[in-house]
């Protein structure tokens, strides 16, 4: 027969696990990642007693944690994704709206610039004009330079938010081993329960590790995760965690990567993480405040280069040649920390024009010679050598020398320290050289309306025209419809030019040959046979302005790469970041709603509902006290037997 007061015992039992599991719910109802516990309750096994099957009462099998991977995976890789455009939109809008405001972009100070040339040209002989134009140079110089520091600092910032996030991935990866290790020895008790808190905790671990960088997890038949990061690396496995390293590329390049220990190496992995604040702080550094200073650098290099070149072709107040303006930079070139070999690499910039803001890998296989472009990552130049290797490639000379050893290889950043190093030399308004170098003169006795102009003037290796020869002049021959070019006694090559008023008397434009091949000038007009049109020294030209006026006007040229000018240059720069910036921002706002979503699944099924937990509480605290009435009536009906037996 059986017994009632061991079915009242046992819903006794089974009901105060219930009610302390709903008491438990209820306390952590307000922690972060607990997922709600329920009791599974099962009927004990019946007995025979002749009639029939007789219930024995009820028990607790299990104590389940409400939870569903497929959903917390989600909900974790959305924790990924927010991290990362998150942080990424915050960062780039710092340089986004550096660039972008006028206060402290460049564009102002660019056309402050060039303005203050046009005003020495309006007025060569002003001394204020003058000093307006070395101003304006300093104050470009001074911005370039403030830009550069600026964003050098959010690239820095970014280098040491790395390493403290690599530092939280470290401590949080022994966590994960610990927690690994009690969940072990819980499943090894001969129980089969499940550590339910323990296995809260590690979720927990797993979401802040989410939050950093994107992992992926391999459950174990033990209720332990290995955890891998990147292209499959291991950061956990079992109860062993995996150290990472922040450290110096070995390139030299300056950037900080991350390192994993394998056995007793270090091994780049930077390339291959991706997801979480690590991977915001890598691309901000790719994509962000790498192309903006080497896109400052080559802006810089091109003002510096076609506004020097222009300045030394010119003369100065005094009748000088001119002198520099602004100071240029050579390419870096960086030796990999690991070459053996003695081999040396220079870069030259000789093509401003098509110059790129990349930098530039050179590798040696033992066998070939490679040249690759970093920001697309193609390969530009394959050679078998011997060296030295000589090779021009976007602009920039590339030398070089024997002795390389297999696997060695080299860094070259073409422009990255230009916007650093930019200035302005000039401090002396006399030596700002506005006039050129030469003037056209006509003959009294000319008859036509020719004109000759000088449009530009590249090489003054011949200036002045004194000491090599004297005057250039230009005879017209209407016999031949042709111009005679002389210059005392020295020979030019190709000297006489074809021109004919009828159909070219609009302008025609020609180069000079060796050795005047350097000015490049134009004829307009009618000329009469035997006019001379004559190029000579510009002696005593202090009111002349035919230099400043090739400076002013570079502005408006289109002079670099990608059909830019200096202004669209630099706009393609702000309107690059802006456009990264914004696309972030619109990715964040979705991947915000993205994990709204992902945390309600996951809370609508491992939340705590206070509401539920309270009704439940109810429900449980009367079947408790039925149970502890059945004890009572069980209890009495035992003592009505002991008197009727008495």
């Amino acid at each position: 027969m059986p017994d009632i007061s061991r079915i009242g015992t046992s819903a006794l039992t089974a009901y105060q696990t219930a009610l302390a599991t709903v008491s438990h719910n209820i306390a952590n109802s307000s922690v972060e990642g607990f997922s709600r516990q329920n009791v599974e309750l099962a009927t004990r096994e019946a007995q025979f007693v002749g009639v029939g099957f007789i219930g024995s009462g009820v028990q607790s099998t299990a104590v389940n944690r409400s939870f569903d991977q497929f959903t917390f995976d989600q909900f974790r890789e959305s924790v990924s994704s927010f991290s990362q455009f998150d942080t990424f939109s915050t960062l780039a809008a710092q340089v986004d709206n550096l660039l972008a405001d006028p206060q402290t972009g460049l564009s102002p100070s660019i056309q402050n610039f060039f303005n203050a040339a046009q005003g020495v040209a309006d007025d060569p002989t002003s001394t204020p004009a003058r000093q307006v134009f070395i101003n304006e140079g300093e104050a470009l110089a001074f911005r370039f330079n403030s830009l550069e520091r600026t964003v050098s600092s959010y690239a820095q910032g970014a280098d040491s938010e790395l390493t403290e996030s690599i530092n939280i991935i470290n401590r949080l990866a022994v966590g994960l081993s610990d927690i690994n290790d009690l969940i072990e020895d819980s499943s090894q008790n001969g129980t089969g329960a499940s550590p339910n808190d323990l296995l809260d905790e590690r979720d927990r671990l797993l979401v802040q590790l989410s939050e950093l960088i994107d992992v992926q997890t391999v459950p174990l038949s033990d209720n332990t995760v290995s955890v891998f990061i990147g292209n499959g690396q291991p950061l956990v496995v079992g109860d062993t965690p995996t150290p990472l390293t922040v450290a110096n590329n070995a390139s030299g390049g300056g950037s900080q990567d991350v390192f994993i220990t394998q056995g007793n190496n270090l091994v780049n992995i930077t390339t291959f993480l991706s997801g979480g604040k690590v991977g915001a702080l890598l691309d901000f550094r790719e994509r962000v405040t790498d192309p903006v200073l080497s896109g400052l650098g080559r802006l810089a290099t091109g003002i510096a280069t076609l506004v020097n070149e222009q300045h030394t072709q010119g003369l100065d107040f005094e009748g000088n040649p001119g002198a520099n303006v602004f100071n240029t930079v050579a390419p870096n070139v960086v030796d990999d920390q690991g070459n053996t070999g003695t081999a040396t690499v220079t870069a030259t910039i000789s093509d401003i024009a098509n110059l790129t803001t990349s930098d530039y890998t050179v590798d040696f296989d033992g066998t070939n010679y490679t040249i690759t472009r970093s920001d697309d990552n193609s390969v530009v130049l394959t050679s078998p050598g011997p060296a030295p290797i000589n090779a021009t490639i976007d602009g920039i000379d590339f030398t070089i020398s024997a002795g390389a050893a297999t696997g060695d290889s080299f860094l070259i950043q073409p422009v990255r320290d230009s916007a650093r190093a930019f200035s302005f030399l000039l401090t002396d308004p006399a030596r700002i050289a506005a006039a050129s170098p030469l003037r056209t003169d006509t003959t009294l006795s000319n008859l036509g309306e020719a004109r000759l102009a000088i449009d530009s003037i590249t090489d003054v290796s011949q200036f002045p025209l004194s000491a090599n020869g004297g005057a250039i002049e230009f005879t017209y021959s209407s016999a031949t419809n042709e111009f005679v070019v002389t210059a005392g006694d020295v020979s030019i090559l190709g000297a006489t030019f074809a021109y004919d008023p009828v159909t070219e008397g609009n302008g025609k434009q020609f180069t000079l040959g060796v050795p005047f091949d350097g000015i490049t000038f134009s004829v307009s007009g009618t000329p009469v046979d035997g006019d001379t049109l004559t190029i000579n020294d510009n002696v005593n030209g202090v009111g002349d302005n035919g230099n400043i006026l090739a400076i002013a006007g570079l502005q408006e040229r289109v002079t670099l790469r990608g059909n830019n000018t200096f202004q669209s240059a630099f706009g393609t720069i702000v309107s690059d970041v802006g456009s990264r910036t914004r696309q972030a921002s619109i990715t964040r706002d979705s991947q915000e709603v993205l994990l709204q979503q992902t945390q309600a699944a996951r809370d609508s099924i491992s939340g705590v509902n206070l509401d539920e937990e309270a009704a439940n509480l109810i429900r449980l605290q009367q079947a408790f006290q039925a149970a502890a009435q059945v004890i009572s009536l069980s209890d009495e009906i035992f003592q009505t037997i002991l008197q009727t037996l008495n």
